[in-house]
């Protein structure tokens, strides 16, 4: 019989994620008078053929065409968490735009991924690399399909170049939604809006 603990080191999931197996019924706990919860080791061992079909997802990302040293170090920096944490089956997805454009491709491939069940984990340096807003809301979504989010670092360095990227978005989205896209306000108001913001 194994502890919880031992059944997190031997599949490399965290405690919540057994727990949200637990709760699917892809594993049952034996409870023992005391209420703490011990595995069969052979259950253990049908799951982990399932949770290693499932591969983990190194997710990167930057606002510009300007920020790609900073994508090859978010790389760089995820790929190292991979290989000091023995995980050799993953796949690095990366995307260049705002954190608050969801229509982003890799992000739309890795939330594609997870519905249809086919990762465990998504890693990402920061958290606001995988959205701007709703990053709490969009790790609970996730952790119903079976999948962790797992963040290397909690508050980004140096956040102004994408802040300033963010809020020009933001009013070129408003912009555009009240001159529309083409008209010569449109560009008035987000070429006066990047002047402003980005004036030291």
């Amino acid at each position: 019989m194994l502890r919880p603990k031992e059944v997190c080191e031997r599949l490399g999931i965290s405690y919540a994620t057994l727990r949200e197996y637990v709760r699917r019924g892809w594993i049952r706990p034996v409870v023992l008078e005391s209420g703490r919860w011990r595995f069969r080791e052979e259950d253990v061992e049908r799951l982990a053929g399932i949770v290693k079909l499932r591969r983990v997802v190194l997710y990167a990302r930057v606002s510009s065409n300007t920020q790609r040293d900073d994508l090859e170090r978010q790389v760089r920096a995820l790929e190292d968490w991979a290989r000091s944490n023995n995980i050799v089956e993953y796949e690095v997805v990366t995307d260049i735009g705002s954190g608050l454009n969801e229509d982003r491709k890799g992000f739309r491939k890795i939330l594609k991924l997870a519905v249809e069940r086919k990762i465990s984990k998504i890693v990402v340096a920061y958290p606001d690399r995988l959205t701007r807003f709703g990053f709490k809301t969009l790790k609970e979504l996730l952790s119903a399909f079976g999948v962790e989010v797992v963040v290397l670092n909690q508050e980004d360095k140096d956040p102004r170049e994408e802040l300033v990227e963010d809020l020009i978005t933001i009013i070129s989205h408003f912009a555009g939604k009240l001159y529309g896209m083409r008209s010569h306000k449109y560009k008035e108001v987000v070429e006066g809006a990047r002047k402003l913001i980005e004036d030291p």
